[in-house]
């Protein structure tokens, strides 16, 4: 994403880029605006970063992403077509180029709804473009929390009541009918979300670090970019077989680093586009993972490299 838009206070990737170039590796920062396919080689304007603090970029050079070890996808969404078309563009690298996440998974797997393929561990769902569909749900259910699909950062997430007399409304307001409909995902109100939402990190199908995040006075977010305060945290029995599970589905998938959000032991969220919180875990634990996470990252680029020797 371009600088400027970052949030310096919870930014992930420019921690995990400064380990990689204290380290002694070259480092580089791409923006998608600048990246093409050409007949079927990916070519890009990638600039070496020179410092994080101050930020500063070397001029930009046009040159095949082919040439690199490892390319960090750390786009946020809106997932989007531009988005889609992206992931689309990037799997025309060849298996040289490590991609972590890797754009298939990161094309199929919707961090709203993703979780389901975890049942005995997620809230009652729906996922839907009937606004008649979704009143019923809220009926059924009493209180609903509605998601954009292809969102983060909490942008368009709202609690609804089924008490509310303007539900009706309010939904085809959101959601619109016929071939202008949108499709919305929607979980059961979970009021443990008042103990915290705990989000957990993930990298190479290992736990690294979990922080619970409070929200804020008269919010139902646990999101940090929506006021929430984070404090230390642990998991229960219950959580620790949820992430045990986790585990294997993200193996499954290739999904290298992914940050999963737990909330009263159900999973609401797997967020595997631009997973952070690294800052806060770091803060709240003591721990420094962001290095943990660059070793891993070095360690699996190394192997997937020696793998790929042999097999020559």
């Amino acid at each position: 994403d371009p600088y400027d838009t970052l949030n310096l206070e919870t930014e992930t990737s420019l921690l995990l880029m400064d380990e990689l170039k204290q380290k002694g590796h070259d480092v580089y920062w791409i923006e998608p605006d600048v990246l093409h396919l050409l007949n079927d080689q990916v070519i890009g304007e990638p600039r070496l970063l020179e410092s994080v603090s101050p930020f500063r970029l070397g001029p930009a050079e046009e040159q095949s992403l082919a040439d690199f070890d490892c390319l960090l996808i750390r786009n946020d969404p809106p997932f989007d077509m531009n988005y889609y078309h992206l992931m689309l563009i990037l799997d025309y690298l060849p298996p040289s180029v490590i991609q972590i996440n890797p754009p298939r998974a990161l094309r199929d797997l919707n961090e709203k709804i993703s979780g389901l393929r975890l049942p005995d561990f997620s809230p009652p769902s729906i996922t839907t473009k009937s606004w008649r569909q979704m009143l019923a749900f809220a009926k059924e259910q009493g209180e609903i929390v509605i998601k954009p699909l292809g969102e983060c950062s909490g942008r368009g997430v709202e609690k609804l009541s089924a008490q509310d007399p303007n539900l009706e409304q309010s939904l085809k307001a959101k959601m619109g009918e016929g071939k202008d409909a949108l499709y919305l995902t929607a979980q059961a109100f979970l009021p443990a979300i008042y103990e915290g939402d705990k989000r957990v990190f993930f990298v190479d199908g290992e736990c690294l670090g979990i922080v619970n995040r409070i929200p804020a006075d008269g919010s139902f977010m646990g999101n940090i970019h929506q006021g929430a305060r984070c404090e230390a945290a642990t998991l229960s029995e219950h959580e620790e077989e949820i992430v045990e599970a986790i585990s294997a589905f993200l193996d499954s998938h290739g999904v290298f680093m992914a940050g999963i959000d737990l909330i009263g032991g159900k999973i609401t969220e797997i967020n595997v586009t631009s997973p952070s919180a690294v800052r806060q875990i770091n803060e709240v634990s003591g721990l420094q993972i962001h290095k943990r996470i660059v070793e891993k990252i070095l360690s699996y680029v190394a192997l997937e490299q020696s793998r790929q020797a042999t097999s020559h």
